[in-house]
């Protein structure tokens, strides 16, 4: 039983569990009544439980670092980081690097998907996105 559940563990946390990207914008042409953005910013972060409530592990928010190392594989064991407000750590932390803490459109979805293992593991996605403005100063 143990190398069944290890096995399972395994194999949930071979795909990305956590991911965030910043695409700069190299517009000036306003948008969103008349604001300038400066980028866009989405980050999603998956966790999985076994049995759909036996934590197996997640990804871990984007504290650190700069834009470029900001998709790495990065994951927690046994446990569920995959959270609205762990993304919401990871886009502070890239409103920090941008030098902006104005945003626009910022939308969040949860799902939760348990077919692709026959039931077995449940696989939680929490996604965040927004765009990013020119800061007023």
């Amino acid at each position: 039983m143990k190398k069944l559940v290890y096995g399972i563990a395994l194999l949930a946390l071979a795909g990305c569990s956590s991911y965030s990207e910043i695409a700069r914008w190299d517009s000036t042409i306003p948008i969103n009544d008349g604001e300038v953005p400066v980028a866009s910013f989405v980050t999603q972060n998956f966790s999985y439980q076994l049995l759909g409530f036996i934590p197996l592990g997640s990804g871990k928010p984007w504290t650190e670092g700069d834009e470029d190392i900001c998709d790495e594989f990065n994951v927690a064991l046994f446990s569920d980081r995959a959270t609205l407000d762990n993304n919401l750590v990871s886009l502070r932390h890239a409103l920090d690097l941008l030098g902006s803490h104005r945003i626009a459109q910022l939308r969040t979805s949860e799902k939760d998907d348990s077919d692709w293992s026959m039931f077995l593991v449940n696989r939680h996605e929490v996604r965040t996105s927004c765009i990013i403005l020119k800061d007023d100063k």
